[in-house]
């Protein structure tokens, strides 16, 4: 077949134009990311959830290109940054540092909240943090056994720091209570599990807290551990024995602890996802956040993307009973 001159110019015309466009497109992606990623926080500045994840950004800069500028969006336990990302552009440049408190048990308090547990992609888990069933360094108990037999012993309602009126540390906390037949309780909120409720447990207006690894390194000889609400003993508290060990398995493993990583809103383009899932994974896994985490009384818990987003609905699945009481409540 045979163009006559105008036809191959219109030919010549057309595929150059094909070629520029594909071009440009390709350059724009292997260029991705071409300008600083936000990395949205959901907590106040200078406390520990906050520093790990300008820790991360920190460390995931130099495999990106780019710097990585933490947004702090604090409220609603971290539900205010989490329904900030999902009302973002789908475009890889706001990330978020989701936290279990946030993106799962808000939610299951509040299905309207505007997000649910798959309006993100997994990018990689970073830190997971175990909450411990802590009381006065003075107090009879050396073990949960003793503080159960203690506590019943009171005839009146056990008063116990739970972090955050709608919170895991509460939710997991009141599940070991029950399993060792404290039936009566009053929980106390507080900002967060430190500083004011261990101060109050040092006073002696509570008998006991779900507290945090740092309480005892913070207020030494002040408080102790009874218990690590754990499977396994923690490489940062060797010496305090687990629920599970002591017999009181909740059977939540991670899912009862207080975790968080990296997500993206849904429908960001694969490749972005996958350049951010390398840099963020590879910076989580690494021996100098680990080192700088456990600084902190942290553990680094670097997760694939997939083994993240099983965590998601294994959080949901453990947490929705202990909500649905609390809803009673």
């Amino acid at each position: 077949m045979r163009l006559g001159r105008r036809g191959g110019l219109r030919c010549f015309a057309i595929a150059v134009a094909a070629a520029i466009a594909f071009t440009a497109s390709g350059s724009a992606l292997a260029d991705y990311p071409e300008k600083p990623i936000t990395m949205v926080v959901g907590w106040a500045p200078g406390g520990a959830a906050d520093i790990s994840a300008r820790v991360l950004a920190k460390m995931a800069e130099e495999e990106l290109g780019q710097k990585v500028i933490v947004q702090n969006v604090p409220g609603g336990a971290s539900s205010v940054a989490t329904l900030h990302v999902a009302n973002a552009k789908a475009d890889g440049y706001t990330v978020l540092n989701n936290w279990v408190a946030g993106h799962i048990a808000v939610r299951l308090f509040n299905p309207k909240v505007g997000y649910d547990i798959d309006s993100f992609e997994p990018i990689t888990g970073s830190v997971r943090l175990p909450f411990t069933i802590t009381v006065a360094a003075t107090h009879p108990a050396n073990n949960l056994k003793e503080f159960a037999d203690w506590a019943k012993q009171q005839g009146r309602p056990i008063n116990v720091s739970i972090c955050g009126a709608v919170s895991v540390p509460r939710m997991v906390g009141e599940e070991v209570l029950a399993k060792l037949g404290i039936e009566k309780i009053n929980p106390v909120a507080y900002p967060g599990c430190m500083p004011d409720g261990m101060k109050d447990l040092i006073a002696g207006s509570l008998d006991a807290a779900v507290g945090v690894i740092a309480a005892t390194k913070v207020f030494k000889g002040k408080v102790k551990h009874l218990a690590m609400i754990a499977d396994e003993r923690e490489p940062l508290a060797p010496d305090v024995p687990t629920t599970k060990e002591q017999g009181y398995d909740t059977g939540w493993g991670v899912s009862g602890q207080g975790w968080a990583g990296v997500a993206v809103k849904k429908g960001t383009p694969a490749d972005r996802v996958a350049k951010l899932q390398q840099a963020f994974g590879n910076a989580a896994k690494s021996d100098a956040f680990k080192s700088k985490l456990a600084s902190m009384n942290f553990n680094a818990m670097y997760l694939s993307p997939e083994d993240f987003r099983n965590l998601w609905h294994d959080s949901a699945k453990s947490l929705a009973p202990a909500v649905e009481r609390l809803k009673q409540k």
